[in-house]
């Protein structure tokens, strides 16, 4: 199977993204969020409180990295695992227009975020457009990766 088939699958077949951003002081700073895939795998969206750290972080410093992945209980499964690691930029989108397009997406897969507290005026969309994607499939070996260039 192509490798950008299997990172499009991997991105489809999961619900949290954790996403590294770099602090006001410079630190690294790694959060979960529910994300959607955009056009294609390198374009993934999700909503956030206009008032976090993230928001701020980005708007200072637009490179991030991203890693969607899951737990495994044993080593079996472990065998089988199969994640991805990227970088890229983020952007924040804040129009009411952009916004909306991106709660559409997030609720189609996420229809429980409906109940967010506050009112949709409070969170942005957070586009991130990845330009490297290594993929981890321990189907072909133990930590056996493959890097793709966008």
């Amino acid at each position: 199977m192509a490798t950008k088939k299997i990172i499009k699958e991997v991105i489809e077949s999961h619900n949290l993204m954790h996403i590294a951003t770099i602090s006001l002081d410079g630190t690294p700073q790694v959060r979960g969020v529910d994300y959607v895939m955009g056009e294609d795998e390198t374009e993934l969206y999700f909503i956030t409180n206009k008032l976090t750290k993230k928001v701020n972080e980005i708007e200072k410093n637009n490179k991030v990295s991203i890693v969607i992945d899951h737990d495994c209980e044993n080593m079996e499964k472990l065998s089988q695992l199969k994640y991805i690691k990227g970088s890229g930029e983020a952007t924040i989108l804040k129009t009411p227009e952009e916004v909306q397009k991106v709660f559409g997406l997030v609720l189609q897969k996420f229809p429980y975020l409906k109940d967010l507290p506050g009112e949709p005026t409070d969170y942005v969309g957070v586009r991130v457009k990845l330009n490297k994607i290594v993929l981890t499939d321990n189907t072909k070996g133990f930590g056996n990766m493959i890097e793709v260039k966008y």
